[in-house]
C-alpha cells in the first residue's frame, strides 16, 4: 500500500485560469452538495455556478485557485486569499477553501495533501514565508504532518455591529 506522500504525488494540482471560472463554480457546487448544502436558486437569477464563477473571475488575482486531478477526474479544489496591500496584516496568503471531492478517507487525505503542497510551492515561488490556514478550513492531522505544519493557538476576536 502506498504512503500518503506517494498517493499525493499521483495527484496533479494546477492553477485555475480565468477562462475556467465555470469549472471552479461547478466544483464549488459539488462540494456544497456533498455537505447537504445546496444553494437556493433565485428565480430569474444566475445559477450558483454562474454567480460563483463571475464573482471569482472579478477577483481571481486576489483569490488564486487550484484544482486537483487524478485518473482523468477533478478530485479537489482550493482557493487562497493573497495580501492586498504591502505591510498590512500578516503579509502571507491565507488558505480560505480546500475541498477534496472524493469519498474514501485515504484518497481524500492524499488529494488534500497534494493541494496543500501545491499551494505551499506556489507561495514559496512567490516569495511568501508561509501560508496561513483560515480558522474554518479543516486539515487532517496526517496532512498537517505531511506538510510539516506549525499548529499555533488561535486568538479570534469578534466585534459586534449592534449593542
Amino acid at each position: 500500500m502506498p504512503s500518503l506522500g506517494e498517493s499525493a504525488a499521483a495527484v496533479r494540482v494546477r492553477t485555475v485560469p480565468d477562462d475556467e471560472a465555470l469549472l471552479l463554480g461547478a466544483l464549488h457546487l459539488q462540494s456544497l452538495r456533498r455537505r447537504g448544502r445546496t444553494p437556493a436558486a433565485r428565480p430569474g437569477g444566475p445559477s450558483h455556478v454562474q454567480a460563483f464563477a463571475r464573482s471569482w473571475q472579478q477577483r481571481s488575482l486576489d483569490l488564486p485557485a487550484w484544482v486537483a486531478e487524478a485518473d482523468g477526474e477533478h478530485v479537489g479544489m482550493t482557493i487562497c486569499r493573497v495580501p492586498l496591500l504591502p505591510r498590512v496584516g500578516p503579509g502571507t496568503p491565507e488558505l480560505v477553501l480546500l475541498e477534496a471531492l472524493v469519498e474514501e478517507e485515504p484518497r481524500a487525505e492524499a488529494v488534500t495533501l497534494a493541494l496543500v503542497r501545491g499551494i505551499v510551492s506556489w507561495a514559496r515561488r512567490e516569495g511568501y514565508p508561509a501560508v496561513e490556514v483560515a480558522h474554518d478550513v479543516r486539515l487532517p492531522t496526517a496532512v498537517l504532518d505531511g506538510a510539516r505544519a506549525d499548529v499555533l493557538p488561535l486568538r479570534r476576536v469578534s466585534l459586534p455591529t449592534s449593542p
